[in-house]
């Protein structure tokens, strides 16, 4: 996984190969209600019902509470965000406008090929073009692992 830069060919396989383990998924219980952009109040987007086995995306210890990252889940491509101790945060890596890959860039997740923009606590767009948000996916914290449930090849 990495942390708040485009990710390299290294780290992403290092991810992939990481995301080949199942885990237990403890609990996928959403944070409540998060702040968007603009001042409003509105709920993250619920989990996509992933049908998935949840597997390790990387160890806790690779996202700093507060941070953000990328990996692989069942052979989609996810982001990951930790906005405190207790919870992980989960969305498809791909763009909504396009279908390109999003990576985390410092506090949000952004799209290098046409610049949208993407909150790291809900997944809304920030900057468009895109105009959907990106589908959220069920994660959790499993011991020292952070787990995501996603069909494969999603």
């Amino acid at each position: 996984m990495t942390s708040d830069a485009l990710p390299s060919r290294r780290s992403l396989l290092g991810a992939t190969a990481a995301a080949g383990t199942a885990g237990a998924l403890a609990s996928c219980a959403p944070s409540g209600n998060e702040g968007q952009a603009g001042g409003g109040s509105a709920a993250p987007p619920a989990p996509v019902p992933s049908g998935g086995t949840p597997v390790r995306v990387g160890r806790v210890s690779d996202v700093p509470v507060g941070g953000s990252a990328s990996g692989e889940a069942s052979g989609q491509k996810v982001l990951i965000h930790r906005p405190d101790e207790e919870t992980v945060l989960a969305y498809s890596a791909i763009c909504t406008h396009k279908g390109c890959t999003v990576a985390p860039v410092q506090a949000e997740f952004a799209c290098p090929c046409h610049g949208s923009r993407f909150s790291v606590a809900n997944g809304t767009v920030l900057d468009g073009p895109a105009a959907e948000p990106l589908p959220r996916l069920a994660a959790a914290i499993d011991g020292e692992w952070i787990t995501v449930a996603a069909r494969p090849g999603s």
